[in-house]
């Protein structure tokens, strides 16, 4: 919020990086405590969305250019990718419990009808593709690394995010308080001393729920398709792979 109003008011900023660190600052390292700390900035970032500081209506008039305003935008309305998350974890199993299938049957007519959205819908795929491989060698990333940041991501989406907009919405529509935990930092005579440590929270019971039900949608298919003698496997790869 105070660096989107100093930019509206005319101001520019730099990215310097010194060559020696001023300050160190200590961070949650845990599953647990790390959601807290998500789920209070995307709280924070869901009550800008909805107050008349939102980048979207405000500054208009001022100096502020179009690629800041999207910018500060971005960094409001992530925590709404709750909802397309939520679709892509539970999409999968609604395909292994049912006769459905995530991907419909192209025929070559609908191919080619389709030809032009199919050639965007690649592109877009590729870039983020060729993206996420420049990040990786830009910021010297190891592959680890970079899974477990893809799978906090999808965690913290459907945990975090989804607490963070319900929480928002009640707090700007029925005035609704709600308080959060002070997230705890790990003090340097204990480094790495709470990084097994699991602490269950609230915020776990989505993503608990998400797997369990991709498990039991995994067993019910490959369940079925033994009864039905290998009759049915071919089609059961398919939906096998996007719930992996």
């Amino acid at each position: 919020m105070t660096g989107f109003k100093i930019h509206c008011s005319g101001w520019k900023s730099v990215y310097y990086v010194p060559k020696r660190a001023a300050f160190k600052v200590s961070a949650p390292i845990n599953l647990s405590d790390r959601l807290h700390q998500v789920l209070r900035w995307a709280l924070d970032s869901v009550k800008i969305f909805l107050s008349l500081h939102c980048p979207l209506w405000y500054g208009y008039g001022g100096k502020l250019k179009w690629l800041e305003r999207l910018v500060y935008t971005n960094t409001i309305v992530y925590p709404f990718t709750f909802i397309p998350l939520l679709a892509y974890c539970t999409i999968p199993v609604v395909c292994l419990l049912s006769r459905k299938f995530i991907i419909p049957i192209v025929t070559i007519f609908i191919f080619v009808l389709n030809n032009f959205a199919n050639i965007w819908f690649m592109a877009l795929f590729l870039s983020i593709i060729a993206t996420g491989v420049l990040e990786l060698q830009w910021s010297g990333v190891s592959i680890q690394n970079w899974w477990r940041n893809e799978q906090f991501w999808v965690i913290r989406g459907v945990s975090a995010h989804l607490f963070a907009v319900s929480q928002g919405l009640l707090k700007v529509l029925a005035g609704v308080n709600t308080n959060f935990t002070v997230t705890s930092k790990t003090a340097d005579d204990a480094e790495f001393g709470d990084h097994y440590l699991f602490k269950w929270t609230t915020l776990l019971i989505p993503p608990t729920t998400l797997i369990i039900l991709n498990m039991v949608g995994v067993v019910a298919r490959v369940s079925d398709a033994i009864n039905n003698r290998y009759g049915s496997w071919r089609p059961v790869f398919g939906k096998l792979f996007f719930a992996f």
